[in-house]
């Protein structure tokens, strides 16, 4: 009776394990496949930083904006003028990949617009205090290769309930990125957890999406992982302010495959006194930005 007792147990056991791996197996292959996206980071070609005034764009040097060698020498000009943007082409370009023109104005904000040119797209990009043209070639060399990104080994003592305790007032924090810039993001409150009977805290923002947003830093960075911290979402808490956090879906930023990125980096009050051994490790691959830099 004892035996059919423990091998019961051993059978839950065996498939909670499984349970466990496929849904991360599942989360991998979810997160490689949008590195490789349209909207991917993979494909980035070039990130050139916009405040107001006028800019040339072209693959000559002596261009403000030095686009890849596949473009003209002379492309353009852009105007930041306040809020709107305005392009003057020299060549005929394709617009949201309906039209050509040669030339346009519009709103700064406006998301939806964008131009493309043989197998290059670009279009204002806006980060956390930072405006850009991020350009991108739909058909990257590197896009063919395989990205290799190492994990460390499924650990299911670091996916566990934590608390979210909401602030009576939202904090402005003030927050720096990898190229310098400092921008101001609201924290709703704190997410509060122990491991190995030591407790630890977190401060979220809230993504597009509605879930937690981390960016945290541990004792592995710089060492087994990247030393600008690593990023995780969680899922909003319940009524009962419990949220999963699942330290095995810790990944990289993308400013480890391209430098044309603006990641930004943990705030002291996320740097974790401890080795978090699970998640993405260190990409230690050819960047990617490296053909175009």
């Amino acid at each position: 009776m004892k035996i059919k007792i423990l091998l019961f147990f051993l059978l839950i056991i065996s498939c909670s394990d499984s349970s466990f791996k496929k849904e991360l197996d599942e989360w991998k292959s979810k997160r490689y496949n949008a590195l490789f996206a349209e909207d991917g980071y993979l494909n980035l070609a070039g990130l050139f930083l916009l405040e107001s005034g006028s800019y040339t764009m072209g693959s000559s040097d002596l261009n403000d904006f030095i686009f890849p060698s596949d473009f003209p020498e002379k492309l353009g000009v852009l105007n930041v003028i306040d809020s709107v943007v305005s392009f003057e082409y020299l060549i005929e370009v394709n617009y949201k990949d309906s039209i050509s023109i040669k030339k346009t104005s519009y709103h700064i904000n406006d998301k939806n617009v964008y131009f493309s040119w043989k197998t290059f797209r670009w279009y204002i990009h806006s980060d956390p205090g930072v405006m850009s043209i991020r350009l991108r070639d739909l058909r990257h060399p590197m896009l063919d290769e395989k990205l290799k990104i190492d994990f460390f080994q499924p650990n299911k003592s670091l996916a566990f309930n934590g608390k979210f305790i909401k602030y009576d007032l939202i904090k402005f924090q003030q927050t720096n990125n990898i190229i310098g810039a400092t921008f101001s993001e609201q924290i709703p409150g704190i997410i509060k957890f122990k491991i190995k009977n030591k407790e630890f805290s977190l401060e979220p923002t809230i993504a597009p999406s509605g879930n937690f947003f981390i960016v945290f830093a541990d004792e592995t960075n710089g060492k087994e992982t990247y030393g600008g911290g690593r990023f995780l979402y969680v899922n909003p808490p319940d009524n009962n302010g419990n949220v999963l956090i699942n330290f095995n879906k810790a990944y990289n930023p993308p400013c480890v495959f391209s430098s044309f990125t603006t990641c930004p980096l943990p705030s002291a009050f996320n740097t974790l006194d401890i080795s978090i051994n699970a998640g993405e490790k260190m990409y230690n691959g050819k960047l990617y930005s490296s053909i175009y830099e």
